[in-house]
């Protein structure tokens, strides 16, 4: 079961990384407005009361990027995202944007993240 858990994850992955552009957390500022697919571990994460953050690339507030899930967006995903994701490499697909100078991605469905 685990072999085929691992082979559609590869599957989604391929699929992703042919429709998107697959780059490095570090890049973020360069695909601003772009629809990416960024790779990478996540270093820490904080559930607040309308939203959760999922830092990768680095620990708050040194992180390349922020993925972003709002709070009308939680009852999509199986379990809290601020801890389901903790300790994982993750691949993220969305748009790239710019909020007080860091770089973040919002996502809105579950099939946007896929842990490697």
């Amino acid at each position: 079961m685990k072999k085929f858990y691992i082979l559609i994850c590869f599957v989604l992955l391929a699929f992703f990384a042919k429709s998107q552009t697959l780059i490095l957390a570090k890049d973020a500022a360069q695909y601003v407005g772009k629809t990416v697919t960024v790779c990478d571990s996540v270093y820490g994460t904080k559930a607040l009361e309308k939203l959760s953050l999922i830092n990768i690339g680095g620990v708050y507030p040194k992180e390349l990027l922020t993925i972003v899930i709002n709070k009308e967006d939680f009852q999509k995903f199986p379990s809290d995202p601020s801890s389901v994701y903790l300790g994982n490499k993750i691949c993220i697909t969305g748009t790239i944007s710019e909020f007080k100078g860091k770089y973040q991605i919002v996502v809105t469905e579950p099939k946007q993240i896929v842990v490697k």
